[in-house]
């Protein structure tokens, strides 16, 4: 048997009833705008860990990997793809936006579009679970909720 709340239009009576609203506690809180990129999406979705930036050995399997998915062209671009196969791992682990990605990584404009191409053919799971074999990785960065404060109808009134 259902307690006398338990559905959810006698749910949504009692929070109208009570006047319950949500705050956030600190006062210097900035929702942070935007949606979730689709790499950080896959990595949620799929439980599949951020891997430890690839060592040498590593980083050959990797290229050999890529050249087998993509033809020449995709490599002829100025960008350092280990440079920037390194930023990407860095910005799923550390939660950063892209336009926060150290220019070490290369032209942050030009990571994000070619991690986009990757997670689009498929390759970026390859690269993953390669990256991966030593079960080294690290969950995709979640941002935390912020404390929050629920007051009522009841918090103002007083009780005789």
């Amino acid at each position: 048997m259902k307690s006398g709340a338990s559905r959810p239009r006698e749910q949504r009576r009692l929070v109208e009833l009570l006047d319950v609203r949500v705050e956030v506690a600190d006062p210097t809180f900035r929702y942070r705008e935007g949606t979730t990129c689709l790499t950080t999406r896959w990595h949620q979705r799929i439980g599949e860990l951020i891997p430890p930036d690839p060592s040498d050995a590593q980083w050959d399997r990797v290229e050999v990997l890529l050249r087998s998915w993509f033809p020449a062209h995709h490599f002829r671009s100025p960008l350092d793809l280990r440079a920037a196969l390194t930023g990407m791992l860095h910005r799923l682990r550390s939660g950063i936006l892209w336009s926060e990605l150290p220019t070490r990584f290369g032209d942050r404009v030009n990571v994000r579009v070619r991690q986009r191409v990757w997670l689009e053919s498929g390759v970026w799971e390859a690269i993953v679970r390669l990256l991966n074999e030593e079960g080294h990785g690290t969950p995709v960065f979640r941002r935390p909720l912020p404390p929050l404060l629920i007051r009522t109808a009841l918090d103002t009134e007083q009780v005789a």
